[in-house]
């Protein structure tokens, strides 16, 4: 299994400084990717309950809610580190315009050498209804919009001359170049955080090359894949070409003890309770890891974008240096 960290481009630590640091340590230590996720709007109340960088003990009531834009986050990484991967989990796909966000990312591919990974999703319903009302994009619509875009993307990024003719989007023999660096750059599906849903499950096999879920325990992994794996093979496709990289909170430390009570606050911000989000986090010492992330690979999972908890950057730099030097050479 590939290991990547998500960036502070969000969160109470959310910094130009912070987030270079951490993706030039990741880039040195041999991580396979770094992540950043994406929102256009970005409130107080946000800020406070959606914790995806930092912790619950970082939080202050002066923080501006500061969120770094993806793909140009993501560009100023590129030129900062050599072979980490790239990746955005996820582009809210409603709210950019396709053929201009296709540009972007082939551009951003090209820039980084190959080294971007593509996630997107229709918009979760209870944060990003604000961001659709504000751009003019109907959000009662965004599941068909987010499939139309998809298809957009992938015809800019594969034809010379492409046309589209759609509700959402239209044009004919666009010439849009540079092409990315991969010849197959794929789009990976988000959604899911019981596992995963008729309509992703859908949108994965008919118009994915992956899928990206969140929070789910190993045996909610291994049933969401068996369906994918399942609905592929019914339409013709490869199975073993879907992608997947699941994202979930981590705390790793020598001391077990220590790891959970590290994680108790944000967990119980993040989670119904503490003992629910451990149950759907890897949190403790490098072994009890280790045996968590054995019965994810089993399940079938690609990738692992690790959402640390911390409460200052050295604390997240001395986790990744445990993590990489305790669980990749062996995971």
């Amino acid at each position: 299994m590939k290991f990547g960290v998500r960036l502070p481009n969000s969160g109470p630590l959310a910094s130009r400084q912070n987030i270079v640091q951490v993706a030039e340590e990741a880039d040195r230590l041999g991580y396979d990717s770094v992540w950043v996720h994406d929102h256009i709007l970005w409130g107080t109340e946000q800020h406070r309950t959606h914790l995806s960088a930092g912790s619950a003990e970082a939080l202050t009531e002066s923080q501006r809610p500061n969120f770094y834009e993806s793909v140009t986050t993501l560009s100023y990484i590129a030129a900062r580190t050599t072979k980490v991967k790239l990746g955005v989990a996820v582009l809210v796909l409603p709210l950019r315009n396709p053929v201009v966000l296709a540009k972007q990312l082939a551009n951003l591919d090209l820039l980084s050498e190959g080294r971007l990974i593509v996630g997107v999703a229709p918009g979760a319903p209870n944060i990003t209804r604000p961001e659709f009302d504000a751009i003019g994009v109907p959000y009662e619509e965004r599941g068909k919009i987010t499939d139309e875009y998809i298809s957009v993307l992938k015809k800019i990024w594969n034809e010379s001359l492409p046309s589209f003719s759609g509700k959402y989007s239209s044009f004919k023999e666009v010439q849009v170049f540079p092409k990315p660096v991969q010849k197959d750059l794929k789009v990976l599906v988000g959604g899911g955080e019981r596992g995963i849903s008729p309509r992703a499950l859908r949108r994965v096999v008919e118009l994915g090359d992956g899928w990206i879920p969140a929070y789910l325990t190993p045996e909610e992994v291994a049933e969401g894949i068996a369906k994918i794996r399942e609905a592929a093979a019914r339409r013709g496709r490869d199975p073993a070409q879907f992608v997947v990289s699941h994202e979930m909170f981590a705390v790793i430390d020598a001391d077990g003890d220590a790891a959970k009570s590290g994680a108790a606050k944000s967990l119980a911000t993040n989670f119904v309770s503490v003992e629910e989000g451990e149950k759907r986090s890897l949190v403790g010492h490098p072994s009890q890891l280790l045996e968590k992330i054995g019965l994810f690979s089993k399940a079938g999972v690609d990738m692992t974008e690790l959402k640390f908890i911390y409460s200052d950057i050295s604390s997240l730099l001395k986790m990744m240096n445990l993590f990489a030097k305790e669980i990749l050479p062996s995971a």
